[in-house]
């Protein structure tokens, strides 16, 4: 029964890592689509933005809350992750 229990919830672990890594990556398309969406309003499509210069300041404001979401996404994954490896390492001794 408990190998029934821990197959089950590497599984269910296995899921969530999984729809975690999608999070993650829609999160990424979003930041990515804010920035070209940032640069083509303000003009600055075809300008090249180095870090820390005053576009690259008003770009990273204005594109804050995606970049904070996708940053919670990654943390989510990456414990969805230990926790699945964890499981499976778990698993894999008994």
């Amino acid at each position: 029964m408990t190998d029934t229990l821990n197959l089950l919830a590497l599984a269910q672990a296995a899921i969530k890592f999984a729809q975690a890594a999608t999070d993650t990556t829609q999160h990424r398309e979003r930041l990515d689509s804010a920035y070209f969406d940032w640069r083509k309003d303000s003009g600055n499509l075809g300008t090249h933005i180095v870090r820390n210069d005053a576009n690259w300041v008003l770009m990273m404001t204005a594109t804050a809350d995606q970049y904070r979401q996708l940053q919670n996404a990654k943390g989510r994954e990456r414990r969805a992750k230990t926790k699945l490896l964890k499981l499976a390492n778990r698993t894999e001794v008994m």
